[in-house]
């Protein structure tokens, strides 16, 4: 079931990572939308959604590494493993079009990743901004 809306409860408190991601939600929310009214999605636009996550994963990984983030190597191995996904699904052969199981597998992903691992980034540049060692970071 499609369910991304972009609330209050996805703010990681880190403004760059959240402008990323309220622009990932507000496309899948377009594309889901020309599905309701039945017309397809420009073709473009998961290419469009993927590169721009792609543009995302690696700022995260970049703040993660200048803030020594505990979690590195998990998170940026959740990334990793939705590339792969994405690059299976894309492969050719396969149609490279945006059908409404991607956008299902989009929407999904991308909710349980801000929630779960984003989350948790925020909350580490979050505090590490309160104690004063990353007050130039978020």
């Amino acid at each position: 079931m499609f369910t991304t809306r972009w609330t209050s409860d996805l703010v990681t408190g880190i403004e760059d990572v959240d402008q990323c991601h309220k622009y990932v939600v507000k496309k899948i929310n377009e594309a889901y939308n020309c599905f309701v009214a039945g017309m397809p999605p420009e073709s473009y636009l998961l290419d469009e959604i993927l590169v721009y996550m792609s543009q995302c994963f690696d700022y995260e990984q970049v703040l993660m590494m200048e803030t020594c983030y505990p979690d590195f190597l998990a998170h940026r191995d959740e990334h990793e493993l939705f590339r792969e996904r994405m690059i299976d699904v894309c492969k050719p052969g396969n149609a490279s079009s945006l059908s409404i199981d991607r956008l299902l597998i989009l929407d999904q992903w991308v909710e349980r990743h801000i929630r779960q691992c984003d989350a948790k980034l925020g909350a580490f540049v979050g505090e590490l901004s309160i104690s004063g060692m990353g007050s130039g970071i978020a």
